[in-house]
C-alpha cells in the first residue's frame, strides 16, 4: 500500500474522534473514526463500504478545526483511496479530500489553517437553554450552534441516532419556534439534530 496515495504534501496529525459520514447520494449516514488529518483532508474507518470518487459530508464531533472546543463540524469530502482493514476493529479505511479552499483562519494547531464552512447550511454560534421532549420525557439541554437546517444540543441525556425530538427555540420579539427534529448523530457531550418541520 503506497503510504501517500494521494500524493499530498502536507503531513496528517494525528486525531481520534468519532465522525458521522453522509453519503450525498443516497442520504444514509455511517458511524465512523476518525484517525489523522491535515490541511486537505482527513483519515476515517468505518465497516461501511464507500465507493472511490463519491462525495460525502463528514461530521467531526470534536473538531480540531475550530478555535474552540467541543465543535461540531460538516466538511464536504471526496473519497480519493479506500483500502481493506483485515486487523483493525473497523473493516475499511478512507482517505478524503475536502472539496473547497482552506487559509481563511488559523485552527488551534498552529501548522494548519482552519477550513471554510461546507455545511448545506451555515452554522452560526448559539447559546441558548432549551427544553426538549424525547421518548415520552421533558428533557433539558444547551443548543451550541444552530443551522436553519439543524441544531447541536449539548446534555448530558444520551439519545440514539433515529430518536425523533420536539423542541421550543425562542426567537426575537418575545416568539419561539416549535421544532420537530431527528437525532442524527449522539455523543458523549450531546447529540446533533436535522430538523423535520418548523412552526413559528
Amino acid at each position: 500500500m503506497d503510504e501517500n496515495p494521494e500524493n499530498r504534501n502536507n503531513a496528517r496529525i494525528d486525531y481520534r474522534s468519532p465522525v458521522m459520514i453522509e453519503n450525498l447520494k443516497a442520504g444514509i449516514i455511517y458511524q465512523a473514526r476518525m484517525l489523522n488529518y491535515s490541511k486537505h483532508g482527513l483519515y476515517f474507518e468505518t465497516d461501511s463500504l464507500l465507493e472511490l470518487g463519491e462525495e460525502v459530508f463528514i461530521g467531526i464531533e470534536y473538531s480540531p478545526y475550530s478555535d474552540s472546543m467541543g465543535t461540531y463540524e460538516c466538511l464536504r469530502s471526496k473519497i480519493m483511496w479506500r483500502k481493506k482493514l483485515p486487523t483493525s476493529h473497523f473493516n475499511y479505511g478512507y482517505g478524503v479530500k475536502y472539496s473547497f479552499e482552506y487559509d481563511k483562519q488559523k485552527s488551534r494547531d498552529e501548522r494548519l489553517k482552519i477550513v471554510d464552512d461546507q455545511r448545506k447550511h451555515t452554522r452560526r454560534r448559539y447559546s441558548q437553554n432549551l427544553l426538549f421532549a424525547a421518548q415520552n420525557k421533558i428533557l433539558k439541554g444547551l443548543a451550541k450552534n444552530i443551522s436553519p437546517s439543524g441544531v447541536f444540543i449539548e446534555t448530558h441525556h444520551h439519545l440514539e441516532s433515529g430518536i425523533m425530538i420536539t423542541l421550543v427555540i425562542p426567537l426575537k420579539n418575545d416568539q419561539t419556534a416549535k421544532i420537530k427534529g431527528k437525532v442524527i448523530w449522539s455523543g458523549p457531550n450531546g447529540f446533533g439534530v436535522k430538523f423535520i418541520s418548523i412552526k413559528r
